[in-house]
């Protein structure tokens, strides 16, 4: 069963809120488009990984990855869109 990091998450919400970081990660976000694929969710982890200059190990990323197929996120649905950054802002 795939879960959010806790502590993963925490440094990507401090990263995120850094003005340089964060027009990086709302780009990869915005890039987004099939997150119920491995693909996806993958390009998904990799880019916001990339985009804060966090290093994730293996276990770390394939969790994250499976976690958001799991989750059934469609970004391209407005509803959607809120909750995914409701989670990334720690709403």
């Amino acid at each position: 069963m795939a879960y959010v990091d806790p502590y993963l998450m925490n440094i990507f919400r401090r990263r995120i809120r850094n003005p340089r970081c964060f027009a990086r990660c709302c780009s990869v976000l915005r890039r987004c488009r099939n997150l119920r694929s491995p693909a996806g969710a993958y390009g998904l982890v990799d880019g916001l990984s990339n985009a804060c200059g966090v290093p994730v190990t293996r276990e770390q990323r394939d969790n994250a990855a499976h976690w958001l197929m799991g989750c059934g996120i469609n970004p391209r649905n407005p509803y959607h869109r809120r909750m995914m950054w409701r989670r990334v802002r720690g709403i």
